[in-house]
């Protein structure tokens, strides 16, 4: 082998290997305070904590209620904190959302939560989970909460950033350059998003034409589990002991589900089953009387929703659904919860 060839092998290449690393790890470095600023789950972490208003309701859900009320007003200025996230970042997100809002805010009268019952169960794989949440919520506290529950969240953490140039690098730097751009504009503080439409009760729907079934199989659907996952309870348990701290009460709905689905979990005593569960890990501090059902308002057949029979199909239902959820909300009663202390 030529001595040209040698020297670029074993010396050059490796030397400008290294110093790409280390260039890489330096930025990386330099960029690890950055806040995020990727989706509208990052949004609603700085939100939180900078929007001036209180708000007499905090709306918490999982990509149902999100999708179905985005575009859509839910009650005046002052009304509801709209915080409804995705199921990556679940429960748990959920929680932080409300820990920064009460941090900075006076506490609301009512905090609602809406999550579809397959979501109790439902906890999203270790790397989603440290894409969704890692890098979103990074205050000490939020770690050690996901670390104690998802012991590996952090494992990427220890290898060099140039093996994770998207989250290490390229994700923070364009967080960066938007937050530059923010403040460059005097955007002012972050406030939480919501709808500028007034959703319309009785909106033309439209129908998904795609065939789907739901079973309602006894024997198949009593194997289904829907016992709360360890972190999604302990989320709940934290909840609870927040609504005891600030004096707001906790609702329980259910968004909507097709029929057909609905009807078989409550006649094999699933979902009263699930509601049981929930009393339990609530326990005497923040007792849970009913759970409000949306189903109960309108029906929702199968073709009110995707194909995934999960999120609702067209901006009829979306509408209908938000409309419901505006006036359960409105209807909510006067009650009193107490200041954050030194607000």
């Amino acid at each position: 082998m030529p001595t040209t060839w040698k020297r670029f092998l074993f010396l050059q290449f490796p030397l400008s290997a290294l110093a790409l690393a280390l260039i890489a790890q330096a930025l990386a470095f330099a960029l690890s305070g950055v806040p995020m600023r990727r989706d509208r789950t990052d949004d609603l972490a700085l939100a939180v904590m900078s929007d001036p208003t209180s708000y007499r309701t905090v709306l918490l859900g999982d990509s149902i209620t999100r999708n179905a009320t985005a575009r859509y007003s839910l009650g005046g200025s002052n009304q509801v904190a709209n915080l409804a996230g995705h199921a990556h970042i679940g429960f748990v997100g959920e929680l932080f959302l409300l820990q920064r809002y009460l941090s900075k805010h006076r506490a609301p009268q009512h905090v609602v939560i809406a999550f579809a019952p397959g979501m109790y169960r439902w906890v999203t794989d270790t790397r989603l989970a440290r894409y969704h949440l890692w890098y979103t919520f990074n205050q000490p506290d939020e770690r050690r909460f996901l670390k104690e529950y998802l012991p590996d969240i952090d494992h990427r953490d220890w290898l060099p950033a140039i093996l994770d140039l998207q989250e290490r690098i390229l994700e923070p730097f364009f967080s960066f350059l938007k937050d530059r751009y923010l403040a460059i504009r005097k955007a002012g503080p972050s406030r939480i998003a919501a709808g500028s439409q007034d959703p319309d009760p009785d909106a033309p729907l439209e129908f998904d034409a795609a065939t789907k079934t739901i079973t309602g199989d006894s024997s198949e659907l009593n194997k289904l589990d829907l016992t709360p996952a360890p972190v999604n309870a302990e989320s709940l348990r934290q909840v609870c002991r927040l609504s005891e701290q600030y004096g707001f009460r906790v609702n329980f709905v259910w968004p909507p589900m097709a029929n057909e689905l609905e009807s078989a979990l409550i006649e094999t005593g699933i979902l009263s089953q699930l509601e049981e569960q929930i009393r339990s890990i609530l326990g005497d501090h923040c007792r849970l009387e009913t759970v409000f059902d949306f189903n109960r308002i309108r029906r929702y057949s199968s073709s009110s929703f995707h194909l995934d029979m999960i999120h609702l199909y067209g901006a009829g239902w979306e509408q209908r659904y938000a409309s419901d959820l505006r006036e359960y909300l409105n209807a909510l009663p006067e009650g009193i919860a107490m200041d954050k202390a030194g607000n």
